[in-house]
């Protein structure tokens, strides 16, 4: 019996071999004749990427539509994860790095370190050089020559293969790959705005360049380089920190940001949305398959406020003014700088913003440092970020302030002898003697003595409060963004001075000097807040946001008001009537011509101000007011720094903005020989 369950275990055993073996070939079979096609396929088909598309930057144009910066296309390589093998990915680096370079082309690598032996640190700042060696993980105190060993030892170099420059070269592009958080989702981008033939080289090297590729996308074009370049701004590529903050939004490090000025202002708009291309490559690298999976929305086109024609002459104005100054003046001969805001009276649309020393907007981009060498910091925008004391026209707030609260009135007369002597320890001089003058001619003569009474009346609260109203010490709001600036107060002189507040300050306070400080853009606010009866309007200089192609307008900026302060008393009307008054003055120091209003069909509304500059002796010069003054159309501020006449500028801005004619009076060698147009 034993025997016989042996035999037959044996034989069950035998069957269910057979049984398994049978079921093994019916299984091959199947796989080699009825599902072959879609293995060989999947063995054919086992790369596949997906590739950002990126979004085409919409463009930027003045208020008469013609544009301003816009986008050209270049060529781009680019190394994709997907495609780049693991193990060669080094060979195939140093491969397209060589290539470039005999190409002619550049490369994105920031690595501090001289290309060729023997190697040197290319930065002198600690700060980066800090960076890079933690980045790389030596110690601070390492050498160049332990910098590339590490690079080698971080990226699995091969030293015995490579020479020393090779690693190098091969270091750089990884470390630069890494900062830029190189990944299946993210692609590298290793040279931009490559020629034609360097494309082609790149194409025909295709299969030893596995991962490597060259796309066509756009980059910004600056087509006008000189004019408005702090409004306009520029962008640059994404940062470390920015991409950090920014990449949940869906941003790369292969994008682009703006930087400043209406291109950061407005980076939602302008930007789009990226694109996706799904790229499937067989074994071999030839791509079978390549797909749009994700449209890219081109960004929107922004429409400026400002007219580019009236901006050149603006600029043209303020440059030939200061050059007047520094060559035929009898003062402010060591003026460098200034700014202009021209404001639209009726809406706070920006008309104009120009800045002394300026730059040029292209050289910039392609020269960073060359235009940060520069005197005189040209690429401040002096206009929102330049801080001045507004000196005496901040006298119309004063004098506001006091007719609406019913401290003066049309009649109210001064008691100037030239000096103010109501304390006895602190008795401020004026600039002449104004007895008897009502604060129309108090505001025309700029009687210092009536101003100070005035504001001690009134009481640092009182005025400090009332001139926030006009904006200052308060953001404005404007799209590229600029200083608060502040207004004189207790409380800020004794965080400012360590000191307490005495009274002979508010005296100060009220004459525009102190710690009060402004933007040449509060002033033209301020003056199209007296144009306006007390209404003060946002400032804007995105007139309208519109499709790529400017065919349909998306949205467009509304006027804002921002703050509307009660008139009383006739206050407003009172303060024009000096302002005026201002405009007609005939016994300057030099000749009255200079102030060529004459001719003119209506009045003209300003006030003007000699603040301090900080040492003694030291002046700037400033002026605000709007035109016409029954109707007025234009509000601008005005600020020269170490400068003087700043209102002999105000028939030129006027010229210009309102009757569009000006012609600067110039000798044979481009010398200004009047700041005013001969008529």
């Amino acid at each position: 019996m034993n025997g016989i369950s042996l035999l037959i275990r044996r034989i069950t055993l035998i069957i269910l071999i057979f049984l398994l073996l049978f079921l093994c070939v019916v299984r091959l079979i199947s796989m080699q004749i009825v599902e072959g096609d879609e293995y060989f396929a999947r063995t054919e088909r086992n790369y596949t990427a997906v590739q950002e598309m990126i979004a085409t930057r919409g463009q930027i144009f003045d208020s008469e539509g013609r544009l301003m910066t816009g986008n050209r296309a270049v060529y781009r390589i680019i190394v994709q994860k997907a495609f780049l093998p693991s193990s060669t990915q080094n060979d195939i680096l140093l491969r397209a790095v060589k290539e470039l370079r005999e190409c002619g082309e550049k490369w994105n690598d920031s690595a501090p370190i001289s290309y060729t032996e023997p190697f040197e640190f290319t930065t002198d700042d600690a700060d980066r050089l800090r960076a890079f060696k933690s980045f790389i993980i030596v110690n601070p105190a390492a050498t160049v020559d332990n910098c590339v060993s590490a690079l080698a030892k971080k990226y699995g170099i091969n030293t015995a293969e490579y020479t020393p420059e090779e690693v190098r070269l091969i270091g750089g592009v990884r470390y630069e790959m890494e900062k830029r958080d190189f990944s299946y989702e993210n692609r590298f981008t290793l040279a931009d705005d490559v020629s034609v033939d360097t494309v082609i080289r790149i194409k025909e090297l295709g299969i030893k360049l596995p991962g490597v590729d060259a796309v066509e996308e756009s980059t910004r074009d600056y087509v006008v380089t000189g004019i408005a370049p702090h409004v306009l701004g520029s962008v640059g590529a994404i940062s470390a920190e920015e991409y950090a903050s920014l990449k949940n939004d869906g941003y790369s490090y292969n994008d682009i940001t703006g930087k400043y000025g209406i291109e950061n202002a407005m980076e939602s708009v302008l930007r789009g949305t990226n694109g996706e291309r799904t790229i499937v490559r067989d074994s071999h690298g030839v791509a079978v398959s390549d797909t749009v999976t994700k449209e890219v929305i081109a960004g929107s086109s922004v429409r400026l406020t400002i007219n580019a024609d009236e901006q050149a002459v603006l600029q043209e104005i303020l440059a030939n003014h200061i050059n007047w100054l520094r060559n035929s003046a009898d003062r402010g001969n060591d003026c460098e700088a200034g700014a202009v805001v021209v404001l639209d009276a009726k809406t706070g649309a920006v008309r104009g913003m120009a800045t002394y020393p300026t730059y040029d907007l292209k050289q910039s981009v392609e020269d960073y440092a060359s235009v940060m060498a520069l005197p005189g910091s040209p690429m401040l925008n002096r206009c929102t970020y330049g801080l001045y004391r507004p000196g005496s026209a901040f006298k119309t707030i004063t004098a506001a302030d006091g007719l609406i609260n019913g401290l003066i009135d049309r009649n109210s007369r001064c008691t100037c002898t030239g000096r103010y002597t109501f304390y006895a320890d602190y008795q401020p001089k004026c600039t002449g003697y104004h007895y008897g003058y009502d604060v129309v001619n108090c505001l025309k003569w700029s009687c210092n003595i009536f101003f100070y009474d005035l504001g001690r009346r009134l009481g640092i609260a009182e005025l400090s409060s009332f001139a926030r109203k006009f904006g200052y010490g308060t953001s404005l709001g404007l799209e590229i963004g600029g200083y608060a600036g502040q207004m004189s107060t207790p409380d800020l002189y004794e965080e400012l001075r360590g000191e307490k507040w005495d009274d002979g300050n508010t005296l100060q306070a009220a004459i525009g000097q102190l710690d009060t400080m402004v933007t040449p853009l509060h002033l033209a606010v301020q003056a199209l807040t007296l144009a306006n009866n007390g209404v003060r309007y946002k400032p804007y200089v995105v007139d309208s946001v519109w499709d790529y192609g400017m065919e349909e307008m998306l949205y467009k900026t509304e006027p804002r008001v921002a703050e509307v302060i009660e008139d009383k008393n006739d206050a407003f009307a009172i303060v024009r009537q000096g302002m005026i008054a201002v405009s007609t003055l005939v016994n300057w120091p030099t000749s009255s011509a200079l102030w060529n209003f004459e001719g003119l069909p209506y009045g003209v509304a300003i006030k003007t101000g000699t603040p301090e500059a900080g040492a003694d002796g030291v002046y700037n010069s400033t002026v605000m007011g709007y035109y016409p003054a029954e109707d007025p159309q234009i509000a601008f501020g005005v600020v020269l720094e170490n400068g003087e006449y700043s209102r002999y500028m105000v028939r030129n801005i006027i010229d210009c903005f309102v009757y569009h004619d000006y012609q600067p009076d110039m000798d044979g060698n481009g010398i200004v020989l009047t700041p005013w147009k001969r008529r």
